[in-house]
């Protein structure tokens, strides 16, 4: 009896926390496409993203909250990727994060077949539960990732699927 009411406050709390996050629409590319972001993120500038990415297929575009523990970065790598090699291109992407044990979701984005990858990355300062969309777009790979750290994982976990979830092709 005490498991199933710890179970029932448990879903009750992440419902209240996911429903108290106001959301708003952006449009990270002007015209190409829109999605669902909690209200209050602000954009990375890019001189600030130029200086933290790692290749030139760094993050093309970022937004935060206030303070900097929950992420969206969205990149549009030079990754072929189509509805063809979607299988594919999930089996490469689950082997090259194998070290996180990363779990792959088929789901259907704006009618389009899409996978949502789960994965906790660590270092030594935090633990960041990521949830990475990869979806075909012109062509290429388009990967939206929302990263929570430990401390707001139970507050915007819900919030990252939907905002992932919400995606919208102009």
């Amino acid at each position: 009896m005490k498991i199933t009411q710890a179970l029932l406050l448990s879903i009750l709390l992440s419902f209240t926390a996911h429903a108290s996050i106001e959301m708003t629409t952006v449009e990270p590319i002007p015209g190409r496409f829109s999605m669902d972001i909690p209200k209050g993120f602000t954009r990375i500038a890019d001189d600030m993203l130029k200086s933290e990415a790692s290749s030139e297929d760094g993050p093309s575009i970022a937004y935060s909250n206030e303070s900097n523990t929950v992420n969206i970065i969205i990149t549009h790598p030079q990754m072929p990727l189509d509805d063809d090699n979607m299988g594919l291109m999930k089996s490469i992407m689950l082997m090259g994060m194998r070290s996180y044990q990363p779990q792959a979701k088929e789901v259907m984005v704006d009618n389009k077949k899409a996978y949502i990858f789960d994965f906790v990355t660590h270092d030594e300062k935090v633990d960041t539960q990521n949830m990475m969309l990869m979806i075909p777009f012109d062509g290429r790979a388009l990967l939206i990732v929302f990263n929570i750290s430990k401390e707001e994982k139970e507050k915007y976990m819900g919030i990252g699927r939907s905002s992932l979830m919400s995606l919208q092709f102009k």
